[in-house]
């Protein structure tokens, strides 16, 4: 007589994400530093603040201008490296970190509160003129500082695609002509714009010795196309 056993082969356990996925930890710093091309030492400064000594002996202690997704294991978020987009203007601008600090500090006060006061589309429309105008302040820029700033500034907020809400969904690095970042495509890696072909892939497959018109082909893109996203991804 057969019996039948009672036990059972486990079963692999189903996760189920819920919210908004752009708020998960998902890059570390090394990794959002190189897709942004921002400096490994610059994204610590401003995920996890800098404390210091001066040549005089005073210490100095500035805190995080972004709040890390996961602190534990300094994973950021997609909103986390949107932040890091739009700060690199003020890097472009060579701000100190303690006066991005105050300028978004005031923006907070003045805006609607929210967790990324960057990246709202309050901040888009005229929230950038109040952060530019505080950074004004404390930095004592002169108008032409302000206008280059502004300009900059505009510059970065432009490379950001923003769903219904206005929040990011997909962000072009400042550096790259062919490379896109969206958090549905590949896991949020690089990706070709306008597709969803990870760069990473094509680096590797050119690396193993296949050419640039096989690949073309193989992804239904040109030449160029496929030429210049290695490029990019390469150097970032």
């Amino acid at each position: 007589m057969l019996v039948e056993s009672c036990l059972e082969m486990p079963r692999k356990k189903l996760v189920r994400f819920f919210g908004d996925i752009r708020e998960y930890p998902r890059y570390s710093i090394e990794e959002a530093a190189r897709y942004l091309r921002i400096p490994k030492s610059t994204l610590q400064a401003w995920t996890r603040g800098q404390h210091y000594h001066t040549r005089y002996g005073t210490e100095r202690i500035y805190y995080p201008v972004i709040d890390l997704a996961d602190q534990d294991f300094k994973l950021l978020s997609f909103y986390n490296l949107a932040e890091a987009h739009i700060l690199r203007s003020t890097r472009d601008r060579y701000v100190p970190l303690r006066n991005v600090r105050l300028a978004i500090d005031y923006v907070r006060k003045v805006m609607a509160p929210s967790p990324h006061p960057l990246l709202t589309s309050e901040f888009k429309t005229f929230g950038k003129e109040i952060f530019i105008e505080h950074l004004g302040k404390v930095i004592n820029a002169t108008k032409q500082g302000q206008i280059a700033m502004r300009q900059i500034l505009e510059e970065y907020l432009q490379r950001i695609d923003r769903d219904l809400q206005g929040m990011p969904i997909q962000v072009y690095p400042f550096y790259s002509k062919r490379l896109a970042i969206n958090i549905k495509l590949s896991s949020g890696k690089p990706v070709v714009k306008g597709t969803g072909i990870m760069a990473e892939i094509l680096a590797d497959r050119r690396h193993s010795g296949e050419s640039i018109p096989e690949l073309a082909d193989d992804y239904g893109l040109e030449p160029i196309e496929i030429e210049e996203a290695i490029q990019e991804f390469a150097t970032a």
